[in-house]
This record gives structure tokens, C-alpha cells and sequence, in this order.
């Protein structure tokens, strides 16, 4: 488990814009839950497009042999 100190840290390196001293002010496992939801929105474009594209392409290929498309 990260320390306060770390979570702020990580957060600062995904979130250079926020202050510190802000952050700071919340509870560890409020920090933790921002950092969670923070490192799920830092995944490459390019990478959300593949995850994309693949399920697509498995809704489509189980459409295909229920017979729905």
C-alpha cells in the first residue's frame, strides 16, 4: 500500500496542474480512489482504440454466429 505522500507524488506525475497542498486535504483512500479513476484515464488513445476495436470485433463475431447479423 502507497503512503499519503506517495499517492500525492503519483498523482502530481499523471496531474501536474494540481497543487500539492490541495491534495494534501483529502484522506489517503480519497487520494487512492482519484488515483484509481486518474490511472485509468491515462491509458494511450492508441490503446483505448484497440480495446475498442476488440470488442467490437467479439460483438460482432457473436452476432455473427447466433445468426443476428
Amino acid at each position: 500500500m502507497m503512503t499519503k505522500s506517495d499517492t500525492i507524488a503519483e498523482i502530481m506525475r499523471i496531474n501536474p496542474t494540481v497543487n500539492s497542498a490541495f491534495l494534501a486535504e483529502f484522506a489517503a483512500d480519497q487520494l487512492s480512489e482519484y488515483l484509481h479513476r486518474l490511472s485509468g484515464l491515462s491509458v494511450p488513445k492508441s490503446s483505448q482504440g484497440a480495446a475498442n476495436f476488440s470488442r467490437s470485433t467479439l460483438r460482432h463475431s457473436a452476432a455473427v454466429a447466433a445468426g443476428a447479423a
